[in-house]
């Protein structure tokens, strides 16, 4: 590796994926992340100190634990499922 890529303050996206712990896929999925697009190229590069910027002011979110669902009597129980509706003949 150069000098030059280990001084540079821009990130590949393999290489902000690694360093935010993400997969590549889910970081390039994300539109919140600050990132620039290089002129000219599908290239994505991601500036470390905005990158560690956002995952400090990123709050986690809590998972809230599921309620159990309510046991429904059968009298009050919704309609009966429909089968669906296709527009072709094809499913019918």
């Amino acid at each position: 590796m150069s000098l030059d890529l280990v001084s540079s303050p821009f990130l590949t996206l393999k290489e902000a994926a690694a360093f935010l712990r993400y997969s590549p896929s889910s970081l390039y999925n994300r539109e919140d992340i600050p990132r620039y697009k290089l002129p000219g190229s599908k290239d994505w590069r991601y500036d470390r100190s905005e990158l560690l910027a956002w995952a400090k002011s990123a709050v986690p979110q809590r998972l809230e634990p599921k309620s159990e669902p309510s046991a429904v009597s059968p009298a009050m129980s919704p309609e009966p499922r429909k089968v669906p509706h296709h527009r072709t003949s094809r499913y019918r």
